[in-house]
């Protein structure tokens, strides 16, 4: 039996941790936490806005058989909704919450907050249409904003400066509410 010294756990070590409730708890007294809690959220509530926010009810034009690969050379889109009920159904609660607290934020910090999130630096490699730099975001704001399903009813960003002063105050709302032990099972 290995001796194993106790220490505290870090902003990566709280990112690995699976049960994403853990965190929340932990969130109330542990900064690391904290910070790894909110980004979570933003991640979640990104992929919320850019994966799951297709609500259509009826004939769906795409076959459930072409992901198991049982129809041979049926190239037809995937089944959307069959996917994130596969992905999401062991976090539907994490994810039902993280949907709440997006509609608690002010609309404009929300999507200044995701913009933030979903923004790749150019000097990664590959490419994208989030692969753009602080004022390229503010200048193709009307875009990026459709993109995530925000573009209705937000104020447009004059400013890099005011997208970023817009973000801070959504994350620092989500920080209070952590803090406050306002996030909960939904």
């Amino acid at each position: 039996m290995t001796n194993v010294k106790s220490r505290e756990m870090q902003f990566d070590d709280w990112m690995r941790v699976a049960n994403p409730w853990r965190v929340v708890e932990a969130a109330q007294t542990d900064e690391r936490a904290r910070d790894a809690a909110v980004s979570r959220i933003i991640d979640t509530m990104l992929e919320l806005q850019l994966e799951c926010r297709h609500d259509n009810p009826g004939y769906q034009p795409f076959s459930i058989t072409a992901l198991a690969g049982e129809l041979p050379g049926v190239r037809g889109r995937s089944d959307q909704t069959m996917l994130a009920a596969m992905r999401y159904h062991p976090d539907s609660q994490w994810h039902t919450a993280c949907a709440r607290l997006m509609e608690k934020l002010p609309r404009r910090q929300a999507a200044a907050m995701l913009l933030q999130a979903a923004r790749i630096r150019p000097e990664k490699m590959g490419n994208s249409q989030w692969m753009v730099t602080a004022r390229q975001m503010v200048d193709r704001q009307d875009e990026l904003l459709r993109l995530i399903g925000l573009n209705e009813k937000v104020r447009h960003f004059e400013s890099v400066n005011a997208l970023q002063h817009a973000a801070r105050r959504a994350r620092s709302q989500l920080w209070e509410w952590l803090t406050e032990g306002k996030v909960k099972v939904a």
